[in-house]
């Protein structure tokens, strides 16, 4: 199955969110000016063979899309999904990138920091109907990218289906729309690859043959499906085809729920995983260690319980809390379930206690040690450190 592409007059009509700082007495947007982007699914299985069929179906009770401007000053438009209706106060919550609400990018390397963002944006979500509804904005996450939004949706609806997990190789297809607010609908797998330095360590990649939608804007936030209608994860900004996978999605809306925030341990490490280098790499790695499973150390942060445990550039993490450990989704997973089941207070979640097996490349020596580490939902900061063994 290729590329597929549907008119925006097939659909029932685009949902799209628009965050703004308004000035007083400055009105909104025209409508005409706003931009969708990306159909949500419906949830019947084989719903995504024809993509005709699937905007019709599936673009009645959907978020869509988003726009976000601070004054004047145009920010980055985003998708999103609706993912918890109140029957009550007949309000939803949206689950959307943070680049909603960004007013700065970070450097190239985003383990420095540097991201702004702008808390007190209005947002504005406009619905299929032609109608449009301020959003609150109930929190966002700058280490994962993600955002909240509360929004008035008088109509029950039903919510999208969650995959627990999407496996490596699996068939799965990218929604966007093109500056025609075309529906593109591009088929693929989902793959394991090694993060780049300017990236984080919680994704996966979408791998296509032919992908020719260049335009990162109108994947932000936007969903990656499987074959059977359900989702199996969220665009963020990548020239890469980097998407956060739905088992960390569902951990991260957990976690909010329980907590209203997204606690996250910071090890104060980066790394890559050995499976997934080229092979010469991992060949010359068993010579000189017999080792062809875990994760290499790329940086330490100075000062960090894993600096002060003796761990360095080039070192192997093989365990992580008693289990192998083999790429760093499989990490980041295990980082924020041991969360899960901590306090019900996000107060009481100071630190939480890990243990790691480790093996020293220097030092040709396996050490286990327990870490305590920090815990914190603000983006984790990691400076460079020293130059890699292999």
């Amino acid at each position: 199955m290729g590329k597929s592409k549907n008119k925006r007059a097939m659909a029932a009509g685009p949902e799209e969110v628009q965050a703004k700082k308004m000035n007083p007495g400055q009105e909104e947007d025209e409508k005409k000016d706003s931009l969708a982007l990306l159909p949500m699914p419906g949830g019947r299985p084989g719903c995504f063979i024809d993509p005709r069929w699937l905007t019709a179906k599936i673009a009645k009770d959907k978020l869509d899309a988003a726009k976000s401007d601070i004054g004047s000053k145009p920010l980055k438009r985003c998708s999103g999904l609706l993912i918890d209706w109140d029957e009550e106060s007949k309000t939803c919550v949206v689950l959307t990138t943070a680049h909603l609400i960004r007013t700065e990018d970070s450097p190239v390397n985003v383990w420095l920091g540097g991201e702004e963002y702008t808390s007190n944006a209005d947002v504005t979500v406009h619905l299929l109907d032609g109608t449009s509804e301020k959003g609150q904005l109930l929190y966002y996450q700058p280490h994962y990218d993600l955002a909240f939004v509360r929004v008035k949706v008088d109509q029950p609806i039903q919510l999208s289906s969650f995959s627990e997990e999407v496996t490596f190789a699996e068939e799965v297809l990218r929604l966007g729309r093109d500056n025609m607010l075309d529906l593109w609908i591009t088929y693929g797998r989902a793959a394991y690859q090694n993060p780049d330095i300017d990236e984080r360590y919680h994704y996966m990649y979408f791998d296509c043959a032919d992908d020719d939608n260049d335009d990162d804007e109108y994947d932000n936030g936007g969903l990656v499906i499987s074959l059977d209608g359900k989702i199996v994860g969220m665009f963020n900004i990548s020239s890469r085809g980097s998407f956060i996978p739905s088992s960390i999605l569902l951990s991260c809306v957990d976690l909010w729920k329980k907590y209203g925030r997204i606690p996250r341990p910071q090890l104060g490490m980066t790394f890559e995983a050995i499976k997934l280098l080229e092979p010469a790499h991992v060949d010359k790695i068993w010579c000189m260690c017999h080792i062809d499973d875990g994760l290499v150390v790329q940086e330490v942060l100075k000062g960090s319980p894993a600096d002060k445990f003796g761990i360095e550039r080039g070192d192997i993490v093989e365990c992580f809390n008693g289990e192998p450990i083999s790429n760093t989704v499989e990490l980041e997973n295990r980082l924020m379930n041991t969360c899960k089941g901590l306090s019900d207070n996000y107060n009481d979640l100071v630190e939480v206690h890990v243990s790691v097996v480790v093996f020293h490349t220097l030092k040709k020596q396996r050490r286990i040690g327990e870490l305590t580490v920090s815990v914190s939902d603000l983006g984790e900061i990691i400076a460079r450190g020293t130059h890699l063994l292999f």
